[in-house]
């Protein structure tokens, strides 16, 4: 009955103040044991049975102390050397040893038996006072405390102390006395504090084992959150670069271009694309695409994608929404992510990304293991502000710099940008050993036109006139308006002969030109054209300019619907135009 109720007192204590099973895994809970349930619990089961005995008449009263010491002693011996034996084997897992720890133990186990041999079972020891020879097994208890932890030190304990007590029971040994009795009760005292230390010892070492691994995994995810965030680093420096570029672009498709490298580089395992609205406001059209597997298609409805309708970015992934937007149906990624690009309260598209695709035939996205993380979240959120705006910022750009230079009826080039790209050409034929040719025509009779039809009319008439110059002139040739009805004609690289053959081309094409006005088709028109060329008629831009001026001026007075080409060197008078003889084809 002692013993059954020192062991529910010292089951409970110990699994309620020492930590349970794991009693042995922190030193200060390996002391908790040895005091709650090595004395404390152990008192209770010695004096029941010390009372047990002397009320059964199996020893006098007077022996009380010396009978419930020698039971509590033993008691407790057992507790602090077979208990924590059977916890530990009962209760941690099954140790798995490489064969050089399986070797090292084995030859610590004999080692520590021939040493206990020696010590506690040879009679040449039993009458060596004032030599602690005992002590000598304490090494083997610091080796198993350090290399094999509280399992192996409570082993070797057991071991140790079952070689102790048989040299007690047969009178050898540092602990025999004249009665076994005593002898007993010395080795109790001793291996009792003998486990306790070993315990204790194995304990701290185990702690500071978990503590250099918790060490070690803290320093790894620091360092790999230091690498991350390197990372991140640098592709927030790509993006800056990539800001910095767009910012320097003068044309969408640079744009285009630049974006599509730094998506690569940005999202590197990922694929991307770059949808944008068009003109016509009802479709989107890939206009950038990057990764191993771009998304499909290439061209869809506005309403087929969640952010679009939402207004706001639409995630497909593990931790977010698993609705993919049916622009993707057709075979779904892993993950995706649909970032709508506001600017300046202007949808213009969306910055699309995608991880994976999801085997053919698999619809409702099951078994998925591709995710867009959190800093990619992110990093795709500043790619798609980053472009938005610089996009806007473009388009406003370029449209700034086409009101600059075009004239707002025929889209043509205005007189400003017709002045600083002649003399551009011309220093560039200069350089080349080339030549400009520069064609000055002007409408027979235009103001009788607008007098007859009215200012609209003649608004009309301009235009049509402007889209018939661009389809009449080459590539690199540029067509200006020079003023009410006179219009410039700049053609680089060219001869005198091909310069007159376009012109009159030109002059005779026209003729043919419909221009469609409130339902009607306006009269035909004719040309009067005047021809220069650098640098037969001048060394500059200007002079050449002129001395065309002056050969349509030559064209008007000889009647109108010609083409003449300027003579000689051309200079350019005070004021007014001047007379000259000029030839005519």
């Amino acid at each position: 009955m002692g013993n059954t109720i020192e062991g529910l007192v010292g089951a409970y204590l110990v699994n309620r103040y020492a930590n349970g099973t794991r009693v042995f895994a922190r030193a200060q809970d390996v002391l908790k044991f040895a005091i709650l349930a090595g004395l404390f619990a152990t008192a209770i089961s010695a004096t029941i049975g010390t009372i047990s005995l002397i009320w059964g008449g199996l020893a006098l009263q007077s022996d009380f102390m010396t009978v419930w010491s020698t039971w509590w002693l033993g008691d407790a011996t057992g507790i602090l050397v077979v208990a924590p034996l059977l916890i530990l084997w009962s209760t941690s897992p099954k140790p798995t040893w490489t064969p050089a720890q399986v070797a090292e133990s084995g030859f610590m186990l004999l080692s520590a038996v021939l040493v206990a041999v020696t010590v506690f079972g040879n009679e040449a020891f039993t009458d060596a006072e004032n030599y602690p020879l005992e002590f000598l097994i304490v090494p083997w208890i610091i080796w198993a405390a350090f290399r094999f932890g509280q399992r192996g030190t409570a082993s070797l304990t057991g071991v140790i102390s079952a070689v102790a007590v048989e040299g007690a029971l047969r009178g050898v040994g540092p602990f025999a006395q004249a009665l076994p009795n005593e002898s007993l009760l010395l080795l109790q005292g001793f291996m009792g504090t003998v486990a306790i230390t070993g315990l204790i010892l194995a304990a701290l070492v185990s702690e500071r084992q978990e503590i250099e691994t918790a060490l070690r995994e803290s320093n790894a995810k620091l360092r790999q959150g230091v690498d991350e965030l390197q990372r991140h680093n640098n592709k927030m420096i790509l993006l800056n670069d990539m800001g910095d570029l767009l910012q320097s672009c003068s044309s969408i498709e640079e744009a285009y271009t630049i974006i599509a490298q730094f998506g690569e580089r940005l999202f590197r395992k990922d694929s991307g694309a770059l949808y944008m609205i068009n003109n016509s406001q009802n479709t989107v059209e890939a206009a950038v695409v990057w990764g191993t597997q771009p998304p499909e298609p290439d061209t869809f409805a506005l309403d087929q994608c969640w952010a679009l309708r939402r207004g706001r970015m639409h995630l497909m992934n593990e931790s977010g929404l698993e609705l993919p937007c049916p622009h993707l149906q057709a075979r779904p990624p892993l993950a995706a992510l649909c970032i709508p690009m506001i600017a300046q309260g202007e949808t213009m598209g969306i910055f699309h990304l995608q991880s994976g695709l999801a085997p053919l035939g698999e619809r409702n996205g099951a078994h998925r293991h591709g995710a867009i993380s959190e800093i990619q979240l992110q990093l795709a959120k500043t790619m798609a502000d980053t472009i938005a705006l610089a996009l806007a910022n473009l388009k406003l750009r370029m449209s700034l710099l086409h009101q600059s230079i075009r004239d707002p009826l025929t889209d043509l080039f205005n007189r400003r940008y017709l002045e600083e790209t002649l003399e551009r050409e011309v220093r560039r034929a200069t350089r080349l050993e080339g030549s400009v040719a520069v064609i000055m025509l002007d409408i027979d009779h235009f103001k009788k036109y607008n007098d007859a039809f009215g200012h609209a009319a003649g608004d009309a008439l301009l235009r049509e006139l402007g889209n018939f110059l661009k389809q009449e002139t080459r590539g690199g040739d540029f067509a200006c308006r020079y003023g009410g009805e006179e219009f410039v004609l700049i053609l680089p690289e060219i001869s005198q002969e091909d310069a007159l053959n376009s012109a009159e081309r030109m002059r005779e094409n026209v003729k043919e030109l419909n221009v469609q006005y409130s339902g009607g088709v306006l009269e035909n028109i004719t040309l009067s054209l005047g021809v220069a060329l650098f640098p037969i008629h001048g060394t500059i831009g200007k002079t050449v300019l002129h001395a065309a001026d002056e050969a349509l001026y030559e064209a008007k007075h000889r009647g109108r619907d010609r083409v003449v080409m300027a003579l000689g060197t051309a200079e350019e008078p005070s004021n007014g135009r001047r007379d000259s003889s000029l030839p005519m084809i």
